[in-house]
């Protein structure tokens, strides 16, 4: 009795043994990622995560905070080798979802063992982008108070002063102004999201009465608003005052700081009516990378 005991051990052993030698002998490689310039770290509540494409199938290799390289991430060998497509997304750092996000912030195909991340399939293409902005205030009956409202269209043809590329899904453009505070402090100022150049964007928070242009733009006339929410006590005066153009993620509810993607930028300038200004390409706050294996 005790042999037969003994054995039936030694068998539940050996299947135990046998099991785990399975699990064991899957291989696993390694996938790094060697460089990555202009991408900055998040705010507290969203993270970045890194992809494998395979077989048409997005694969999660894990999510991380800070930007410093190497970055390495380990996965089955024959996944790592049979990749296609690499991702980085931007993800909510909670609720997660095994899904990725439509907010892909670099993206690049493999040659061989390696793969050059950039935005332009995952955002967009700026090359040849453009733009002009006017300051004005017409939603409210003032005529002295011009310098407190700037629109992205160009006055002197009333054509959109913006040449941008259609987003993908996962992105919004938002407006910016740069001004001081009562207490000195610089503070930016939101003009609202968009998607097209043509029309009124999502927001007009510190406008007059009269009706927006329907272009992308605010007036910041509503003095009440904006010594509440930022301690400005006048309407602020844009000349000489930056002016910019962000790209968002489609799930950043930040409406007091902009997304250090941003492709275009100008001075406001002393001159005379209308107040037409040139924007420049900045193509240096877009992300690049590369990953090997």
């Amino acid at each position: 009795m005790k042999k037969i005991k003994f054995l039936g051990l030694l068998t539940a052993a050996a299947l135990l043994a046998s099991c785990s030698g399975d699990d064991d002998s899957v291989e696993r490689s390694d996938i790094t990622i060697t460089s990555l310039t202009g991408l900055q770290k998040l705010e507290s509540n969203a993270e970045y995560q890194a992809w494998i494409v395979v077989d048409g199938q997005d694969i999660s290799l894990g999510r991380f905070t800070d930007v410093n390289v190497p970055k390495s991430f380990s996965a089955p060998t024959s996944q790592i080798t049979s990749a296609t497509q690499f991702k980085i997304s931007v993800e909510k750092s909670t609720g997660d979802t095994p899904e990725i996000s439509n907010s892909v912030i670099l993206s690049g195909n493999f040659g061989g063992n390696s793969a050059s991340l950039n935005s332009r399939e995952s955002i967009g293409d700026f090359v040849g982008s453009s733009g002009v902005f006017t300051l004005q205030t017409p939603t409210d009956s003032n005529a002295n108070n011009e310098q407190s409202g700037v629109y992205f269209f160009n006055a002197t043809n009333g054509t959109a002063g913006l040449d941008l590329p259609t987003l993908s899904t996962g992105w919004k453009y938002e407006g910016w102004v740069t001004v001081p505070n009562a207490s000195g402090e610089m503070k930016n100022l939101s003009t609202g999201k968009f998607t097209r150049t043509n029309t009124t964007d999502e927001t007009s928070r510190f406008g007059g009465q009269l009706a927006d242009p329907n272009f992308p733009g605010e007036d910041f006339v509503d003095v009440g608003l904006l010594s509440l929410a930022y301690n400005i006590n006048v309407a602020p005066n844009l000349i000489s005052k930056k002016v910019f153009i962000s790209i968002e993620p489609v799930d950043d509810n930040n409406i007091n700081e902009p997304f250090f993607l941003q492709p275009l930028s100008g001075t406001a300038n002393q001159g005379i009516s209308p107040n037409i200004n040139n924007m420049g390409l900045n193509t240096g706050s877009l992300p690049e990378g590369r990953v090997v294996f």
